[in-house]
């Protein structure tokens, strides 16, 4: 397994979120751009034992889904209804936070990055894993996952860890919660900070001294573009030298409109 897992952010308002808090949101399936991200089916219609060991699993007593028995014998096309916005409800429960096992990803780098101009922070997988206990690797696939009905837990596990094969390059590795919701990481756990090759020279200043301050013990990195071929190298930031350039730069920053105060004076003047 890696050293390092990842995630890609846009350096806006829940990046600081992020680094300010220390927390991790776990996003509710409901909330991912993709609309077949656990998606799951029911192959055929399962026999009236099957159907029955499925309410088994969500009641002890009979009486609580005989209603459901009782439709499967007098429509059983209907029947699935009930079964299938059982399964979503049990799905839409839980909440995702989803990590790569590259930092180098171009693609990943143009859609959660900000075309190149957000970040890529690196977590200490052992660290994660110990503290975040549910994960697992992404299982891509060509078709949906057919749910087994029988057991539902395992079930709901494949369903989550389940996508489309057009998604593979993004090498996923998803850690699971109970209720979409922030949740604080070890805050040694963060190792790296890289930034894209458009950020701003002033956010990645800001970024640096914000998370000196906090207190993080991580590197910071500076992706380019490599232009004799289609990747990406990282070169450790100066601090010092970044300092200077933005300084150098901010020098030929001018009021973008000039101040009458004689103007000013007349619209604030008390009425008499």
């Amino acid at each position: 397994m890696p050293k390092l897992i990842y995630k890609y952010y846009r350096i806006n308002e829940y990046l600081f979120d992020v680094l300010i808090s220390n927390q991790l949101y776990f996003s509710s399936i409901t909330q991912f751009n993709d609309p077949y991200d656990c998606h799951f089916t029911i192959k055929d219609l399962p026999s009236l034992e099957v159907f029955e060991s499925f309410w088994k699993q969500f009641f002890k007593e009979k009486e609580k889904y005989q209603q459901y028995l009782e439709l499967y014998k007098s429509n059983p096309d209907k029947c699935l209804s009930p079964i299938l916005n059982t399964l979503q409800r049990l799905l839409n429960y839980y909440g995702i936070c989803c990590f790569t096992e590259h930092k180098d990803n171009l693609l990943m780098w143009s859609h959660y990055a900000d075309s190149h101009k957000g970040v890529c922070l690196g977590f200490d997988y052992d660290m994660m894993t110990k503290q975040f206990t549910q994960f697992d690797k992404v299982d891509y696939k060509d078709e949906p996952y057919f749910y087994e009905l029988t057991d539902v837990a395992q079930a709901t596990a494949k369903a989550i860890l389940t996508k489309s094969s057009k998604w593979q390059y993004e090498n996923e590795i998803r850690f699971l919660m109970e209720r979409s919701k922030s949740c604080g990481f070890n805050i040694q756990a963060l190792k790296e900070i890289n930034f894209g090759s458009r950020s701003h020279p002033r956010h990645r200043l800001n970024i640096i001294h914000l998370v000196q301050k906090l207190g993080y013990n991580c590197s910071f990195n500076q992706a380019d573009i490599i232009k004799s071929n289609y990747s990406l190298s990282f070169s450790a930031v100066n601090y010092d030298e970044l300092k200077k350039e933005v300084l150098e730069a901010s020098k030929d920053i001018r009021f973008s409109m000039t101040i009458h105060l004689d103007e000013m004076r007349e619209k604030i003047k008390p009425k008499e």
